[in-house]
């Protein structure tokens, strides 16, 4: 179960707010919910009131409510320990509200500046920008 490899199915995706549709629509947090269900890493029903909580964000996430969403979906770890398919919590300006996965080469993101999910290096200024680090309750199972 190679996450990384499944993202990659997605690079192109047009970014699309709320999206989460490969090949159609796509945006952050779209790209780390379409993957995990696809691949079966974490518990989704979209039905349920812990996904509708989540559901109907702005184009300008709550930061609070997007990291209480992440911790309640995946499991936090430090940012240190991030391996390929491990999720980035990412700052634009001074508060977080972008994410995106690890990969052996940088990062995949469903990037809205480039209109499309894309990969590129984690060079020192993205770094600079992460803030928390998560895992698929999948892998944290098998450990």
């Amino acid at each position: 179960m190679d996450v990384v490899d499944e993202a990659r199915t997605w690079l192109n995706t047009p970014f699309v707010h709320q999206g989460w549709k490969k090949g159609i629509a796509c945006d952050c947090i779209g790209l780390i919910k379409g993957v995990g269900v696809t691949l079966g890493l974490f518990e989704y029903d979209e039905d349920s009131e812990k996904a509708r909580r989540y559901a109907g964000y702005s184009m300008l996430p709550n930061p609070r409510k997007m990291r209480e969403g992440l911790a309640e979906f995946f499991v936090p770890i430090p940012v240190p320990e991030a391996l390929p398919g491990d999720i980035l919590y990412i700052a634009w300006a001074k508060e977080p509200q972008h994410v995106a996965l690890v990969t052996d080469h940088g990062i995949i993101h469903g990037y809205q500046r480039v209109g499309k999910v894309t990969e590129h290096a984690l060079d020192q200024e993205w770094k600079a920008r992460v803030c928390a680090a998560y895992r698929f309750p999948y892998f944290v199972e098998l450990e």
